[in-house]
């Protein structure tokens, strides 16, 4: 009697094994990169285990291919890579007077809905000042900007220059074009007519009236791709990769080579009048 209790015990631990190794038993499709050495690792078995398990008479296997492996899969590099990727398709946006979450959206390719899902909001209300999650805008191709010091614009860039630092902190009004406040087109419409008297432009607007050049000097004008295809902000470059500007908070001075202006570069134009 004994003797049938340890058997009988013996055969349910027995079964219990097989089950949960039974139960480890996977499908698991080859990705690029993939090899046996990499999915043994992965799901903690090893090479000659797999390749049993599979019939393989070599190390060598094919993307789409479809192995059975018996192990456990750690998930921990895959968490960790979706959170950096997850991290860097995004950026921030302070909030100005006269923002809106659906002039925010238009900005930067977003729907109200997106927006308000992405900084957990539950009603459309923004306050001035408060920090609201974007999406990056598409990256283009850059060329590398060389410094130069003469200009063969027609203005006298040491004052365009001065007079646009002059402005240095202004607040950023949508349409602004005084003192009080300047959006990007305004304020770079206020420093050209204190030389020349010009129509009002927008940004595609001047893009399409000057003169290209292949790489900005100082007292030129440079131009990015923001929240649509094609010229949607501009600035007066000061050298040193820097230029001055009507950004979002206001007028300031900023890096070309920064992570956010450097991709949307679009390009350099000089006023020739």
């Amino acid at each position: 009697m004994k003797k049938q209790l340890i058997t009988a015990a013996s055969a349910v631990l027995l079964g219990t094994t097989l089950f949960a190794g039974a139960a480890s038993a996977q499908s698991v499709k080859v990705q690029k990169g993939d090899s046996l050495s990499v999915l043994a690792k992965r799901y903690k078995t090893t090479v000659s285990k797999i390749k049993s398990d599979n019939k393989l008479k070599s190390d060598k296997i094919y993307v789409g291919q479809t192995l059975k492996v018996n192990g456990t899969s750690s998930k921990t590099t895959t968490k960790t890579t979706t959170t950096v990727k997850a991290a860097s398709a995004t950026a921030t946006h302070k909030v100005v007077k006269g923002d809106t979450l659906s002039k925010i959206g238009k900005k930067y390719g977003m729907t109200v809905k997106e927006l308000k899902s992405l900084n957990k909001l539950k009603t459309d209300l923004i306050k001035i000042g408060q920090k609201l999650k974007v999406k990056k805008t598409s990256k283009v191709k850059t060329t590398p900007v060389k410094e130069k010091t003469v200009s063969t614009s027609s203005l006298n860039t040491s004052k365009l220059v001065s007079d646009a630092k002059a402005q240095n902190g202004t607040p950023y009004k949508w349409g602004g074009t005084t003192p009080k406040g300047f959006d990007c087109s305004g304020f770079m419409w206020y420093i050209i007519n204190k030389q020349k008297k010009i129509s009002r432009q927008t940004t595609e607007g001047f893009w399409g009236s000057m003169k290209s050049v292949s790489t900005p000097k100082v007292g030129d004008f440079v131009f990015f791709t923001t929240y649509k295809s094609g010229p949607s902000h501009m600035g007066v470059y000061i050298g040193n990769n820097k230029f001055i500007h009507a950004a979002s908070d206001g007028v300031t001075v900023s890096d070309m080579n920064s992570s956010y202006w450097k991709p949307i570069y679009l390009g350099a134009k000089t006023f020739v009048n």
